[in-house]
């Protein structure tokens, strides 16, 4: 059964909860099909996979998110998808066609956005429009002791996507106003989603996608991040916790100088900890009882070229080495994507379940 209190405790590092939370932002829609062994037919089935593979909560997606990537339905999975790049200049209110499914892996180049006049022509979402319909459906149907987490986020990403990533970070290090401009809008735009959120008794916490980094350090400076991030970040957090609801960040790479940042600006946990950007053992070390540590399963290798035994073996060596004491949850380096071979998502989650009750006895 579902006990989101069950992960609020190890999100808030409250001590060792009853068990380990599993924690993904992202499943595949293949693998929650052959998990449920039929096709997806609407929020009902994402409900009914999230509850029976062992998940305290379901994932949405509301905002500038939706508006980028085209995520058309805001729920938790991923398309099965081509590993083309998507140019920036295409990444306007829907990218993607009916018939064309493209992951972004990066976009490149020049964005739709190129000087002031292009900014004002933009035609910027009203925040009060998207799609909250869809949790408030949610919340209807969602089973007793499970919640929402939604997906909102973008504060960096929307802005280097819509102008592209290089001409975005030499007009952020230059100090030119377009730039500004850029986060300015969206953090306002994201703000006010976060405020109309906060509002449904069915959502439990606000996540924030936002990579920050690649895997040998920031994408940006700290000093351009603290300069004109990282305050939105924390007036957003503001938000959340007057609303007394947890608030999560996602954001792949190596972010070890500015993980005190994160705690600043109100985080709660950090997810995925990629394995190859930062020593997970180390991070809960230094934040136990500040911060939340997340992830972790190895998605370059284990999850996705090793066997369901060694799945196994190295969840257990994350439980027994990070989950003693709480504030941990389990779960992908990053995500669960396509090519995760369903019997290799099945180790880690059965995995968690079957180690992962407190007192971790491994």
């Amino acid at each position: 059964m579902p006990d989101f209190e069950n992960l609020r405790k190890a999100l808030l590092c409250d001590g060792e909860p009853d068990r380990v939370p599993l924690f993904e932002g992202t499943v595949a829609d293949d693998i929650k099909k052959q998990y449920l062994g039929r096709e997806l037919n609407g929020l009902e089935d994402e409900v009914e996979f999230c509850m029976t593979a062992g998940y305290d909560f379901v994932p949405l997606t509301i905002g500038l998110r939706q508006t980028l990537r085209g995520e058309t339905t805001g729920i938790m999975g991923t398309r099965s998808v081509d590993t083309t790049v998507l140019e920036a200049a295409e990444a306007n209110y829907n990218p993607f066609k009916k018939e064309t499914s493209t992951r972004m892996w990066a976009e490149h180049g020049e964005g739709i956005i190129r000087d002031d006049a292009s900014f004002d022509a933009f035609d910027w979402p009203d925040p009060d429009d998207f799609s909250y319909d869809t949790v408030e459906r949610l919340g209807k149907i969602l089973p007793d002791n499970a919640k929402a987490i939604i997906n909102v986020g973008y504060i960096f990403t929307a802005p280097w996507m819509l102008m592209g990533l290089e001409p975005f970070c030499i007009s952020l290090a230059l100090g030119e106003d377009l730039a500004k401009r850029l986060i300015e809008r969206v953090g306002q735009i994201q703000k006010k989603v976060v405020e109309n959120l906060v509002q449904y008794d069915c959502v439990g916490a606000i996540r924030m996608p936002d990579d920050l980094g690649y895997t040998t350090g920031l994408i940006v400076s700290p000093r351009l991040l603290r300069e004109h991030i990282f305050p939105w970040n924390k007036e957003i957090g503001d938000v959340v916790h007057k609303a007394g609801l947890l608030y999560l960040l996602h954001s792949d790479g190596r972010l070890y100088d500015v993980i005190d940042d994160l705690v600043e600006c109100g985080f709660q946990a950090i997810h995925p900890c990629e394995k190859a950007s930062m020593d997970i053992a180390e991070v809960k070390s230094k934040y136990f009882g500040r911060l939340c540590v997340c992830g972790n399963i190895d998605l370059d290798s284990t999850l996705t070229l090793g066997t369901p035994s060694e799945v196994e073996e190295e969840v257990r060596m994350r439980l027994r080495t990070v989950a003693p004491g709480g504030g941990y949850c389990c779960g992908a380096s990053n995500s669960v994507p396509e090519y995760v071979p369903y019997d290799n998502y099945i180790a880690m989650i059965e995995t968690v379940k079957q180690y992962g009750k407190y007192p971790i006895r491994l």
